[in-house]
């Protein structure tokens, strides 16, 4: 039977273990009531695949009410929602992984009638490079305030029973626009393009320190990388990376990627991985997690061997929930890699993310079985 190093268990910097180094990257379900309260669906989703990798990173779940960027998505802005929460929670650390809540402010990348009439808010009034919206500036009262609401949010959390929560700083949204020169041009003291990230972390930190034990973690996920114009470049994220983690506050870094050992999309001549240089430059203790097209076992040792410390999986994990627990058993050849839509029932994938994602977004990345007529 084959030794994988993955399956090793890995201690993080404020003394949560893992057992083992697989986690599951966040992908949205897409299916929550319509004010955020979780459904029987994503709970049955979440415990079918809690047995086997070390940590599930829990998809984005809203932190106010201007942060909502999705239909059906999870929200953690009021009191009522701990309960619910908790079913989540308890679903996955009952099985032995490691919960860990993803926080989420959309900024920008929203629209009029996912806020209830509202106008979606960014750092400056500046549309999204993609389209979008136009957004209205953030006073500083409020960019203060919602520096709060993510507070508020790691104490629900807590109270719902998470291990651990992860602030979302990639894909564009609202952490990532305060840091980017094409979105951010205020000129205020949220003009210094790591004062909104670092502030985040040390309010967290802060809530952490009052309402949890020791060992909850804290994770930073962050897009190495934009490639419209006047967008940041990895050295600047790198940078970044460095600024978060230079307190000791951080237990990991995350980078999504579109290829977990990709190299720069804008400095094409350099061609070392992007997990690489971020693993060379942050502290040994501040774990890094890559993401990004990882299917089988190959390609989790590639991209640990190339820096990372944990290897997310997405779309390998919707298509087979036991992958861990196959590879450990010798049970490789039973693994799933194909997928049918008579196997949507038994995978517990919740129809609005067949929709979204399996049948939509990420149609090119699943491979599906030609049923029989």
């Amino acid at each position: 039977m084959m030794t994988y190093k993955f399956l090793e268990p890995l201690t993080l910097k404020h003394g949560a273990t893992l057992r083992n180094r697989i986690a599951m990257a966040p992908t949205t379900l897409d299916s929550s009531f319509y004010d955020g309260h979780i459904s029987k669906d994503e709970v049955d989703y979440y415990a079918l695949r809690s047995g086997g990798p070390g940590m599930i990173v829990v998809e984005t779940a809203y932190v106010n009410n201007l942060g909502k960027g999705f239909p059906g998505q999870i929200s953690i802005s009021n009191d009522e929602l701990i309960p619910s929460l908790s079913k989540i929670a308890h679903a996955i650390t009952n099985n032995g992984a490691k919960a860990v809540l993803q926080l989420h402010h959309a900024g920008r990348l929203t629209n009029h009638q996912l806020l209830d009439d509202s106008q979606p808010v960014a750092p400056s009034a500046i549309q999204d490079p993609n389209g979008g919206e136009l957004p209205r500036e953030l006073t500083a009262l409020e960019v203060e305030q919602t520096i709060d609401d993510y507070g508020q949010a790691v104490r629900r959390a807590i109270r719902a029973g998470f291990s651990g929560v992860e602030i979302h700083g990639a894909n564009r949204f609202l952490p990532q626009q305060f840091f980017s020169r094409q979105a951010n041009h205020r000129t205020d003291k949220w003009e210094n393009k790591f004062a909104f990230p670092v502030a985040l972390i040390k309010k967290i930190a802060e809530v952490v320190a009052e309402y949890a034990s020791d060992d909850f973690i804290i994770g930073y996920r962050m897009s190495p990388e934009e490639t419209y114009e006047n967008g940041y470049h990895y050295n600047e994220a790198i940078e970044l990376a460095q600024k978060l983690t230079e307190d000791g506050l951080l237990d990991y870094i995350h980078l999504s990627q579109f290829s977990a050992v990709g190299t720069p999309f804008v400095d094409k001549d350099v061609k070392r991985p992007l997990v690489t240089m971020f693993r060379e430059s942050l502290p040994e203790n501040v774990a890094l997690i890559t993401v990004g097209g990882v299917r089988n076992a190959q390609q989790v040792t590639e991209a640990l061997d190339a820096g990372a410390d944990l290897v997310a999986m997405g779309v390998q994990l919707i298509i087979e929930p036991k992958w861990v627990e196959k590879h450990a058993n010798g049970e490789e050849s039973a693994v799933r890699y194909v997928l049918s839509p008579t196997d949507y029932e038994e995978l517990q994938i919740p129809e609005p993310a067949v929709r979204m994602w399996i049948e939509g977004a990420l149609k090119q990345f699943v491979r599906f079985a030609k049923d029989e007529k």
